[in-house]
């Protein structure tokens, strides 16, 4: 009976600490779905491609410090990687700059921001579905399991 008590308290740990990092994904998700074309539009004066490079580059940065620190915290045992952040970012980063040369010519300043906005957002949400196939989550004194090639 006391067993059984203790592994739902664990169970229940367990889901209410995904619950909470889906909470701060989502937050974090919003700060800087605003974040990121806000800092394009504001440097767009100094052109089109800089200005992306500019918001990728801080947007990015300041992301995988978020991610690595409030949303996935190694001390309630995630891992994230700076590779793997990368691999899930790069593709989006290139597509919109795609996207920002070839439209560039045809749409003002405030368009291309929301057209710019509008792929990231549904390709990075397609891109990272993808890549993140594996969980993120691990403990971090488990024994990692042996491959048949090394037993």
């Amino acid at each position: 009976m006391l067993l059984q008590e203790i592994r739902r308290m664990k169970t229940n740990v367990k889901e209410e600490t995904k619950r909470l990092a889906f909470m701060r994904f989502g937050l974090s998700g919003l700060v800087f779905t605003v974040l990121g074309p806000t800092i394009f539009w504001i440097a767009y004066p100094l052109g089109p491609l800089v200005a992306l490079a500019v918001a990728e580059l801080n947007v990015h940065s300041l992301r995988f410090l978020v991610f690595r620190n409030f949303v996935f915290p190694a001390k309630k045992g995630y891992q994230v990687n700076l590779t793997r952040y990368i691999v899930s970012a790069l593709p989006v980063a290139l597509g919109s700059a795609a996207i920002i040369m070839l439209l560039s010519h045809w749409l003002d300043r405030t368009k291309l921001t929301l057209a710019g906005a509008s792929f990231s957002l549904v390709l990075g949400f397609i891109w990272s579905r993808l890549i993140y196939t594996k969980p993120i989550m691990y403990r971090r004194h488990a024994k990692k399991p042996k491959s048949p090639g090394n037993i």
